[in-house]
């Protein structure tokens, strides 16, 4: 018997030498090493099959038409002394990298290239012999491979194939689209392999104990074809790969290489009918994993069918949905531990040969195959006989397991439908009667000044102070507090917080540390592109020589075991604050201190927390404070239990009878022992109108403790019917009304405030959110399935609304899942790390989930590099966001959606939106990063107009056309536009945009001065970004004089000049003030001593400001003024802003905020 000693000792050190690189950079060539380790691994596949074919007879390939023979055993010691010339000096490398030794590019160049030259002079003769193989086996009746050789080729095969689509192509393909095409007919050959693998065990158990020879010959075969497919396509260059007519050879061959056989059908038949024999042949765990394997890839082939567009399968769909359903609850039995598991497996075993039958049958895979249709034929309606007995064997033993109310069809969601809210629409809380949203803390200050003594004095060598507590206590409030204390801010270098959820990757939660201090937009590519060993060492190197301060919440002590490495001790007195509900976990922590034990609530700060959330600033009726220290102290000191209860009665009439009925309600049982959060978080919901109560539940379908764009969310909430339609108000009004009202009621927390008010992002408590998962659940609002056990168990319900899905690419691919009546489907990747969920190809979601009314997939990368024409079958679809880093492509057909009203994607892509997107009537909101929008001066065309576009970002306007756009687009709202006329010239003529509230312009990075033409901006105009405008200060006048603008944000480049005069009476409602990597110098009123300028002005913020030297003296005595935020300015600008500190106290201002660091 010939060995692969060689090539696996070869193999080894490779892949040792491969792994190296990844630990010390010093070791170049990585991906050429890999790539050499990938055809080494297809070589030790044939050298596997060859060894078992030494033993054939008279085996001759064929080569320009002339047959040779053949003789194995000299082909493989021709192999093996190959590269066993190449062992000793591989050997060397791997040692001298595993030392940590500098390897030279030319050394290891040199040996890939030896061992590349020799593989490729092996190629040829190999696939001929591979060809060989096949042919001799399909002339026989038997077999050359046992069935466990062929299980382990099989298995060899199968890796062959996954390091095929696992990026080995993809490194070679830049068109994602014959990426895609490629991997999808590779995941077809690994699927009927995998039915293969899975099949034979199963006959066996079921009593066949002995496949039959010609149809192991017959597996053989398919083995062998796939074998050689795979190994020739590992040899393909970028050349052949772009090439058009290489998919469709691959299609081709693929498609030849059928698992069911005309041939050996019978033999398939003989083997599903056996009857088990009377003992098993494995133990009985290793029973159910055999029909688990075998069930999966019924499924998998099932899944395919319903996938498939034919009028047979359309005429038994019913049927075939119902299998899958079935074979969905088998495989989720077969993951319980289940008495009597015996006699069920016996019982499963036989519903599966009779699944097996139906599935393998002629008919339905000619129809998979795409072969022609067969409705209506004799065929068709004995298959149809055979479905309807399986299911209803199936249904039968369902009853059995479950009780028949198990296996009846699950209601639809109707108790949280819109149409309902019309009915409930008057409980909405009135303006004045609106619940106090911002953040209260009551009876901590001592707490806060013992945890700030700690962080600010003691020893030099960094500190851990643990605040421990149970759910509810304010262990993060304190920390916030903590955390923006200005002693804090101005003894700590650096600050940077981060929130580990009880699920969670180290790679994003590093990317979260190190982009905490609000910069993440700057380094979101830097980051991205980083492995977890580059993360830690960047963290690490962020924090050395710096005094620094994290703060953290965790769950688990290996959190802190993996990050600790990332903090340096430069023994500067640097601090590391985090939160826990674990004694235990403070108690294991290096460096940890003692822990700080977070203590309730007094009776008496429980009733002040209590009437300051009900009542704010107002008084509290005499008449109610005796209910309401009742209230209080039945919430046990837990400000969380308190704030919810104080949602609702700030909701409730302020009567004693009223209160007194809640007081009775509120029984010291339901808000006490370990479940006091989470009753009173039942009670506050029962409270809630219909409309909130779908609001709420709805935070479910979101990640643990993830912050979430408060305007994206009420565009779902709309999207999903949530919302009430009044006539003459916006529906965004409307949505923003309800998302205020939760947060009066303190089930929903603001993350972070717009600068004029209401709410930029938003979180709720992991509380709050283990509640609302349970709820939406328990009401069938929503399901949220995370990881593999979740999604492959689950048995959807038919009518099943809407669907959370937390999973990586391999899981959600082997799952099948196949929910047709889906309303809404929200997906995140679960993979370590970011963007590592690449789904390639989408069109299937298109085909299954036609009543999808939501699809949001921006928590997953696309990659695409257009929107498949399949899109347009959702015609219910009314929000579509995508993440597709490299999407340039919008087809015409988007515009079948007909009721689409947001449009969201992430591209790094300029993408061009077609013609058709004129006709998107009901189209809302567009928010794609660099957006072409068709221009035509057709007069017809121009006719057609987006009259409900409302925002729209970033619109990339170029000279032509640009007044044609602007035209179509007459009542938007907000609108980002980048301006592509060219680096001297600038458009900035949005005059007849009447309604524009917000507009950020931007353009090509410049210096020097530019043209303007037909500067003009609308006098509406509340918002105004700009940047890279370069706008002449002496022409600022123009945004002056604008009546109703209040905030303004002047950044990189927006003017051009040295000195920026303020004209009289200028920016009369300007409440918000950002000057951002601006190079004035002089910034002065035109009479010093008016008081007619910003009248209205409450935050000035200044980031980057080096240059200037001169600031408005009217800033020292404007009485509105209410913060100055400074990030990274030289000294003469602090130096400024102190002397407008000291004014503004001169003029009885003591109130006025200094804050340095990142606002």
């Amino acid at each position: 018997m010939v060995s692969t000693c060689s090539i696996d000792r070869v193999l080894l050190d490779l892949e040792l030498l491969l792994l190296n690189s990844f630990r010390y950079r010093h070791v170049p060539c990585r991906d050429r090493v890999r790539d050499t380790i990938k055809r080494m691994k297809f070589l030790k596949t044939f050298v596997m099959c060859a060894r078992k074919s030494t033993q054939s007879n008279d085996l001759y390939s064929q080569s320009d038409n002339v047959a040779k023979k053949v003789s194995l055993p000299s082909f493989l010691s021709c192999i093996e002394d190959t590269f066993h010339k190449y062992e000793e000096d591989i050997h060397s490398l791997s040692l001298r990298s595993k030392a940590g030794k500098r390897l030279l590019k030319r050394e290891i160049q040199k040996q890939i290239e030896l061992l590349e030259q020799e593989i490729k002079l092996l190629k040829q003769e190999i696939i001929q012999i591979y060809f060989a193989l096949a042919s001799s086996r399909s002339l026989q009746s038997n077999s050359w491979m046992t069935d466990d050789e062929l299980m382990e080729f099989i298995d060899f095969i199968l890796q062959n194939l996954a390091d095929l689509t696992n990026g080995y192509m993809h490194r070679k393909i830049s068109e994602s689209s014959i990426y895609a095409a490629l991997t999808s007919q590779f995941q077809a050959l690994e699927a009927k392999l995998t039915f293969f693998k899975s099949f034979i065990p199963f006959g066996k158990l079921r009593g066949t104990v002995d496949i039959p020879a010609l149809l192991l010959a017959h597996f053989e075969v398919v083995a062998l074809n796939t074998a050689r497919l795979s190994y020739m396509c590992s040899f393909w260059e970028d050349e052949d790969l772009h090439n058009p007519e290489f998919c469709s050879m691959i299609y081709e061959q693929q498609q030849k290489i059928t698992p069911v056989d005309f041939q050996v059908y019978e033999i398939y038949m003989d083997v599903l009918r056996a009857t088990r024999s009377s003992k098993s042949l494995h133990d009985r765990m290793r029973d159910k994993q055999i029909l688990n394997n075998f069930n999966d890839s019924l499924i998998s082939r099932l899944w395919e069918l319903l996938c498939c567009n034919s009028s047979f399968v359309d005429s038994m769909k019913d049927e075939i949905e119902i299998l899958y359903a079935g074979l969905r609850f088998l495989r989720s039995i077969l993951r319980e531990q289940q008495e009597k598991m015996d006699e069920q497996n016996e019982k499963i075993g036989a519903l599966l040969s009779e699944a097996g039958i139906i599935i393998c049958s002629p008919s339905l895979n000619r129809v998979k195959e795409g072969e022609v249709s067969f409705s209506g034929s004799t065929e068709a309606l004995d298959c149809y006989d055979m479905l309807s007995n399986t299911n209803i064997h199936i249904k039968h033993f369902k009853d059995q397991i479950s009780g028949s109310s198990i296996i009846e069809s699950l209601p639809s969601f109707h108790s949280l439908r819109a149409p309902e809210v019309s009915k409930t629409f008057s409980h909405m809380l009135s303006k004045g009667k609106m619940p106090i949203a911002h953040e209260v803390m009551v009876g901590l200050d001592d707490e806060v000044e013992k945890v700030i003594e700690r962080l600010v004095s003691g020893t030099k060598q960094v500190e851990i102070v643990p605040i421990v507590g149970m759910a509810g206590l304010g262990k993060t409030t304190l920390a916030k507090k903590v955390y923006n204390d200005c002693s804090i801010i101005y003894n700590f270098q650096i600050r940077l917080w981060c929130t580990v959820s009880q699920k969670f990757d180290m790679e994003s939660l590093l990317i979260q540390i190190l982009c905490s201090n609000g910069k993440q937009s700057r380094m979101d590519e830097e980051l991205k592109n980083l492995n977890e060993p580059e993360l830690l060492h960047k963290l690490y190197q962020r924090l050395k020589t710096k005094r620094y301060l994290v703060f953290y919440d965790v769950w688990d002590i290996k959190v802190w075991n993996e990050l600790r490495i990332s903090f340096p001790d430069e023994k500067k007195g640097s601090r590391i604050i985090f939160t826990s509900r674990s004694s235990n976990v403070a108690s294991q922590v290096e460096y940890g201190g003692k822990p700080h034990n977070l203590r309730p609530l007094s009776e008496k700060e429980s009733f002040e927390l209590l009437l300051k959330k009900v009542f704010g600033k107002e008084d509290c009726p005499q008449a109610l404070h005796g209910l309401g220290m009742e209230i209080a102290k039945k919430c046990r000191g837990l400000p969380l239990a308190l704030v919810v209860v104080a949602g609702v009665l700030a909701t409730i009439d302020h009567h004693i009878w009223v209160w007194e009925e809640f007081a009775k309600s509120l029984t010291l049982t339901m808000v006490s022992g370990t479940d006091q959060c989470k009753n009173s978080l039942e009670l506050s919901y029962e409270h809630l109108p219909c409309h909130l109560k779908a609001c709420l539940l709805y935070f479910a379908a979101f990640r643990e403790d993830e912050i979430i764009g408060a305007k994206n969310l009420m565009r779902l909430w709309i999207a999903e019917g949530f919302v009430e339609k009044i006539e003459g108000r916006r529906l965004e009004d409307i949505a923003e009304e309800y998302l205020m009202d939760l947060i009066g009621r303190n089930l929903v927390m603001v993350s972070e405030n717009r600068s004029i008010g209401g709410v930029k992002t938003c979180y709720i408590h992991d509380l709050i959110f283990e509640f609302c998962k349970g709820e939406a659940k328990e009401k069938k609002f929503l399901q949220v399935l995370r990881g593999y056990d979740e999604l492959s168990t689950f048995n959807e319900p038919p009518n099943l609304p809407r669907l959370s899905i937390c999973s990586s690419e391999e899981d959600f691919i082997k799952s099948k899942l196949f929910c047709p009546y889906l309303g809404t489907l929200v997906f995140f990747d679960a993979t370590p790390g970011r963007n590592k969920f690449k789904l390639l190809n989408i069109s299937f979601l298109f085909c299954i989930y036609k009543h999808l009314k939501v699809l949001n997939l921006e928590g997953i990368n696309l990659r695409l590099k257009e929107l498949p024409t399949e899109v347009e079958s959702l015609l219910c679809l009314r929000y579509l966001a995508l993440t597709a880093w490299k999407m340039k492509f919008i087809p015409p057909s988007i515009a079948n959606l007909s009721h689409l009203e947001t449009f969201r994607l992430k591209s790094g892509e300029k993408i061009s939106l077609p013609d058709s997107i004129w006709n998107m009537k009901k189209l809302r909101h567009v928010h794609v990063r660099r957006v072409c929008l068709p221009s035509n001066n057709n007069v017809a065309e121009i006719l057609c107009t987006l009259h409900n576009l409302d925002t729209l970002s970033t619109l990339c306007l170029f000279r032509r056309g640009e007044e044609n756009i602007l035209r179509r687009i007459p009542n938007i709202r907000q609108l980002k536009i980048f301006n592509c006329w060219g680096k001297r010239r600038v458009c900035c003529d949005m005059s007849r945009l009447e309604c524009l509230e917000s507009l950020t312009l931007g353009g090509y990075n410049f210096s020097g001065s530019r043209e303007h033409v037909g500067l003009s901006f609308p006098r509406n105009l509340k918002r105004l970004c700009l940047s890279n405008l370069g706008l002449s200060c002496r022409k600022m006048s123009l945004i002056e004089q604008l009546p109703n603008l209040e905030v303004l944000k002047l950044r990189q480049r927006s003017m051009d000049g040295q000195k920026w005069e303020l004209m009289e009476g200028g920016f009369p409602k300007l409440r918000v003030l950002t000057l951002e990597d601006v190079e004035v110098v002089e910034w002065r009123e035109v009479d010093p001593d008016s008081d007619d300028y910003f009248p209205c002005l409450q935050q000035l913020k200044l980031d980057r400001t080096y240059n200037l030297e001169m600031m408005p003296s009217c800033l020292g005595r404007i009485p509105t003024l209410e913060t100055i935020k400074m990030n990274v300015c030289g000294d003469g600008v602090e130096s400024l802003v102190w002397e407008i500190a000291e004014e503004q106290k001169n003029y009885g201002n003591e109130n006025l905020k200094i804050i340095y660091g990142k606002y």
